[in-house]
Formats: C-alpha cells, sequence, structure tokens
C-alpha cells in the first residue's frame, strides 16, 4: 500500500472517529461506527472527501450531511451544528492541505 493510500485511510479513520464521536445522539452510538459514518459523508460528497472539500462547507452542505446520516441510520438526523462540529474536529487534525489531494 503506497503512503498517499495510507494516508487516506488515517484521514478517513479519524473523519469517521470525529463524526461518530458527535452525531450521536440522535444517532445510535453503537451503530455510528466510523465506517458508517463514512458512508452517511459520502453519500453526499462522494468517496473522495479531503480536508480542503470539509473546510469549504456551508450551512446548506451541514443540512445536507445531516439528512444522510438520518437517512443512512434510518433515524432522526443529527444537527447542522453538530455535523458543523464534527468537521471542525476533523479539521483539528486534518488542515485544509494536508492530505494529497490527486491521490
Amino acid at each position: 500500500m503506497s503512503d498517499d493510500q495510507n494516508l487516506r485511510i488515517d484521514f478517513e479513520s479519524a473523519m469517521g472517529e470525529e463524526f461518530g464521536d458527535l452525531v450521536s445522539p440522535p444517532i445510535p452510538f453503537n451503530d455510528a461506527s466510523p465506517h458508517e459514518c463514512c458512508e452517511a459523508i459520502w453519500q453526499v460528497l462522494g468517496d473522495a472527501v479531503t480536508p480542503t472539500m470539509l473546510a469549504k462547507l456551508t450551512e446548506a452542505d451541514y443540512r445536507k450531511i445531516a439528512a444522510s446520516f438520518g437517512n443512512w441510520f434510518e433515524c432522526e438526523p443529527p444537527t447542522a451544528m453538530q455535523i458543523a462540529e464534527a468537521t471542525a474536529r476533523t479539521l483539528s487534525r486534518w488542515p485544509a492541505g494536508s492530505l494529497n489531494e490527486s491521490a
């Protein structure tokens, strides 16, 4: 596995962990695994999410991602504020530009 692939895995793990910590409740904590949270994010942003993409999210994007979590987990969606906080925490670990975005 290349260094770029390892970095992507590390970034996605961090993103999934941060979102998993912050979307519960209403997402059931035991269901909010890092991978399942990434799946809900990928439904909106595609499977090549980068820190730079996260840094450019708008309030409308937060609402779309929140709705995706509700759909993915078949429950009430988290708030846009929860998504904004999870995004901020992800970016504190992986700032915009920290991932080779051509990977």
